[in-house]
Parts: C-alpha cells; sequence; structure tokens
C-alpha cells in the first residue's frame, strides 16, 4: 500500500465550501481509479485542510496526486487554495480494515 497526504491553505471561511465540492466531484473520481482504497479529509487549523489517500501501489498514488493537482486548479479556481506540502511513500504498518 502506498499514501498520498496533502497539506491546503484554504481562504479563512470556506473550509466547508471545499471539503463540499470535494465531496460532490473529487472523491467520484478517485474511486474510479484502480488501486484507491481510501480518502479522508480533516481539517487541521481552521484554515489547513490535510487530505489522506491511500493506495495499492506507488504508481497509482502518484498518479492520483498529479489529478489532484489538476483538479484543484480547476474546481477551486474562485477560492483561494494554497498547496502546503506533500508526503507520499508505502505503508510500513497498517491496523485498518
Amino acid at each position: 500500500m502506498y499514501i498520498t497526504m496533502r497539506q491546503y491553505r484554504v481562504q479563512p471561511g470556506q473550509i466547508e465550501e471545499v471539503a463540499r465540492r470535494v465531496d460532490d466531484d473529487w472523491l467520484g473520481k478517485l474511486h474510479e481509479m484502480p488501486g484507491f482504497i481510501s480518502y479522508h479529509v480533516f481539517k487541521a487549523q481552521e484554515d489547513h485542510l490535510i487530505s489522506v489517500s491511500t493506495f495499492l501501489d506507488e504508481k497509482t498514488g502518484q498518479e492520483a496526486a498529479e489529478a489532484s493537482s489538476e483538479w484543484v486548479g480547476e474546481y477551486l479556481r474562485d477560492i483561494k487554495v494554497e498547496f502546503v506540502e506533500m508526503r507520499q511513500g508505502p505503508v510500513l504498518v497498517h491496523g485498518g480494515a
């Protein structure tokens, strides 16, 4: 398994709108990717969101990271969303379903 974590700074007052758009559109695109396992978004601070994506392999994780960047640029262009950082790597310990 492979995990990608992306952190974004979001325009104040827009966290819920970003989350709604992600849930309405991006999540469906992820589900269509071969090798997709799970996706979570959490509010780390008042103006920061972190997404955590899990895939079967590194190739799919890399492809999803590129697609995510394109999606943010297209579907969130009217909201100030700043990419802060990305961390990714193979899963060493897994304890969930």
